[in-house]
């Protein structure tokens, strides 16, 4: 795993949803200074959750405005 983290820079975290204060970096991220475009654009053509995201974030980098009922969704536990 620790081969293939480093491979793309991605990070692991342990969370913990019953405490989140406990969670755990298991594998920190590596920082770029660039984006890599061809990725962002596959994650988001792949995953409408990240697409989704870089809405959010290019409203927020354009307004300076983050609305918290955009960014803090809490599902409803039934």
């Amino acid at each position: 795993m620790r081969m293939l983290f480093a491979a793309h820079g991605i990070g692991l975290i342990k969370l913990d949803a019953e405490n989140p204060t406990e969670s755990q970096v298991l594998i920190p991220a590596r920082e770029r200074d660039e984006i890599d475009w061809d990725m962002a654009n596959r994650l988001a053509t792949e995953n409408r959750d990240f697409l989704d995201y870089v809405k959010l974030v290019k409203q927020f980098y354009q307004t300076g405005e983050a609305r918290p009922m955009d960014w803090d969704v809490h599902e409803e536990k039934d």
